[in-house]
């Protein structure tokens, strides 16, 4: 099985806990074993013992009970043989031998049917209560015995259940929190395409919810393979101990199932699978819910969110009761059934046996013994049923956590590499997200070091995605053309984490993460001290950040940053990325959501940290860039113009165009 091959390599790394629950298991069913076995000796040997022959002797002594003025044993001492026989709860004593049979009282009468249809007749007397206590009188000891061997089995199986659960809990738990740590590794160095392809709500889900099905799947496995197996070996056991023939009849059984099971498991394995992409939309759709409430809210969509949300709901709801239908059907309580029709038969196989074959004897203890050996074997098929489903739905959750964990990943690796000069270059750049809709095409681009370049168009005209090349969030298919070099070498000769050590970057929606202002600004940096991130925040203007707030830079963000505004927000990420000192800076509309106040405060930033590093501003706002040492506009992935603000204002192209269209907004709003 794939998805356990899977699993053991976690499994693998606790395998002396492993090792201490497959043994636990072990005792706990040698226990098992030794349960109906002690239970038939106390019935058959001491409790309906009492029926076994009596023999006259001659003087008293341990284990010989005085009646009449007779003294009588149960060993064979020669002297005449007696009985005492169990009648409809009463106890009869006869001087003589009574033969196995149907036997009847009637008043001081026994008769006694033998399986060969003879008949016999003997003088019975009922003993009263002492006697009856005298004749069980040798049978007090050993009895004590078993009934504590009893109660210590007993005991025995509580402690070792308890190590076993205990040890396979411990395994889980391990394996769960080593699997998440591992995906939340493998999250981070995955390709960007990965999360545009798939919703945040759902990748939560994955390594929340899907990672527990790695626990199921090996406490599943453990149920149907280890314990189940020891089950039927040891229920095996007792039953050939008991009777032979009966055992061997069981195995035609074995085939049915397999067949039966095969049928199962494929209908709900195609149930599981929809079951549980249903879970993982409603999660994503409740994600979406969660972070858009405004939204909902201020459009009054919330008729429309419900009614989407419950027919999700209402598939999901659909799909599991397929599934426990499948299970009501021809699953566990089928076999429950089946169960009950196999243990009508044996009681018939023991009653028939007793009636027709000479010699045969069926006792209470050995019903009881192959009973409980019988329900020992038939719980694992149940088992089998009942948790085939839990497997389905562990195997498919496992499967979905490992396409993260064992996904595409970025190279890891890390080296120290030289800092940058900044020279970058891009070489007939052709990039497309999906094969034949290139978003770039053939983009010439070179950006001395030092130099401040503004990178402007219309929406959708590959700003971004020719920055996404340059930090590496994608990097060429084989079906792009061209190439990115830094320093004259390729950016793809590095690994990525070596490489972004000298890129920084400023996005439009800054990201705040838990902790304080100063761990989101120091984000990565080791050894850099609060003084040192406040005097980044002055040095870029932030002091008014820093002025307004009572605990300074050791002030908690808000979920989301929410306790700081916008402006805030961008001053706080940029901050982040001056502190690592980039030789090489991205800027990504990093003013398109600030006032006009923060703007002049971040345009006095730029001129600070332009200094001694390469800068790529993308802008729509064109005052930001108005200083820039050049300004490059893309058209429909297409460089269209190049050159400095004023030239290329006397160019009157794009670029014309679009900063004519901003001046008259800002000068008109209205118009």
């Amino acid at each position: 099985m794939k998805a356990m091959k899977k699993v053991w390599r976690y499994i693998a790394k606790y395998k002396k806990l492993l090792v201490i629950t497959i043994l636990a298991m072990l005792v706990v069913q040698a226990l098992g074993l030794a349960a109906p076995l002690l239970v038939k000796a106390i019935l058959d040997d001491y409790l309906v013992g009492i029926e076994d022959p009596w023999y006259h002797t001659d003087a008293s002594g341990e284990n010989v009970v005085l009646y009449g003025g007779n003294y009588y044993t149960q060993k064979d001492v020669g002297g005449d043989r007696v009985s005492v026989v169990l009648y409809q709860g009463g106890f009869y004593f006869v001087e003589d031998a009574v033969p196995t049979g149907n036997k009847n009282v009637e008043g001081d009468t026994l008769t006694v049917i033998t399986p060969q249809d003879e008949l016999y007749a003997f003088s019975a007397v009922k003993l009263t209560h002492d006697e009856v206590l005298a004749f069980y009188g040798p049978f007090v000891r050993p009895l004590v015995i078993f009934l504590i061997l009893l109660l210590i089995r007993f005991i025995l199986q509580i402690i070792f259940t308890y190590i076993q659960r205990i040890t396979t809990m411990m395994i889980n738990v391990n394996m769960v929190r080593d699997a998440r740590k591992d995906a939340i590794a493998c999250l981070q160095r995955m390709p960007m395409e990965y999360f545009e392809t798939e919703p945040a709500g759902k990748i939560a889900n994955r390594v929340i919810s899907d990672v527990g099905g790695m626990m199921n799947l090996f406490s599943t496995i453990m149920n149907l393979l280890v314990n189940a197996t020891m089950s039927v070996v040891f229920a095996y056991i007792g039953m050939f101990y008991l009777d032979t023939t009966l055992a061997l009849i069981t195995f035609i059984v074995f085939p049915l199932v397999y067949v039966w099971l095969r049928f199962f498991v494929k209908r709900l394995n195609t149930i599981a699978v929809k079951v549980n992409e249903q879970a993982s939309m409603i999660t994503a759709r409740l994600n979406e819910i969660i972070n858009g409430i405004s939204i909902l809210q201020i459009f009054n969509f919330q008729s429309q969110t419900t009614k989407d949300f419950d027919e999700l709901s209402l598939d999901f709801m659909n799909e599991k009761m397929k599934e426990q239908r499948l299970h009501l059907s021809i699953g566990w309580n089928m076999i429950r059934l089946v169960g009950a029709l196999v243990t009508a038969a044996i009681v018939f196989y023991f009653g028939n046996g007793y009636l027709t074959v000479a010699g045969f004897v069926v006792t209470a203890g050995i019903v009881y013994a192959y009973n409980d050996y019988l329900g020992r074997l038939i719980e694992p098929v149940g088992t089998l049923f009942r948790e085939f489903g839990n497997l389905q739905h562990a195997i498919v959750k496992t499967d979905r956590i490992f396409r993260i964990i064992d996904g595409e990943q970025e190279d890891g690796s890390f080296a120290a590499i030289p800092r940058f000069k900044g020279d970058i270059a891009f070489e007939n750049v052709w990039f497309s997200y999906q094969e034949g809709h290139p978003v770039l095409k053939g983009v010439d681009l070179h950006v001395k070091p030092g130099e401040m370049v503004g990178l402007v168009g219309h929406t959708g005209s590959g700003k971004s995605s020719l920055m996404s090349l340059l930090l590496r969030f994608y990097d060429f298919k084989p079906c792009d053309m061209g190439m990115i070099k830094i320093d004259g070498e390729d950016i793809t000769t590095h690994s990525k984490r070596s490489y972004r050590m000298h890129v920084g970057i400023v996005l439009q929606d800054p990201v705040l993460f838990k902790g304080t202002l100063a761990d989101n600004i120091r984000f990565g940096v080791e050894g850099l001290s609060d003084q040192d991130v406040e005097d980044v925040l002055v040095r870029i203007g932030g002091k008014k950040v820093i002025a307004k707030l009572p605990d300074g830079i050791r002030t908690l963000v808000a979920r989301g940053g929410g306790n700081f505004s916008v402006g805030e927000k961008q001053i706080i990420s940029f901050a982040r990325a001056v502190v690592h000192d980039p030789a090489i800076l991205v800027m990504d509309e990093a003013t398109a959501n600030i006032d006009t106040e923060t703007e002049e405060m971040i345009q006095h930033a730029l001129e600070t940290v332009a200094k001694g590093r390469t800068m790529i501003v993308i802008a729509h706002r064109l005052s930001t860039i108005k200083n820039a040492d050049r300004i490059v506009v893309l058209e429909n992935g297409v460089k269209v113009e190049e050159g400095r603000h004023k030239d290329l204002l006397a160019k009157n192209g794009v670029y014309a165009n679009i900063y004519r269209s901003q001046i008259k907004t800002v000068a008109d709003p209205q118009g």
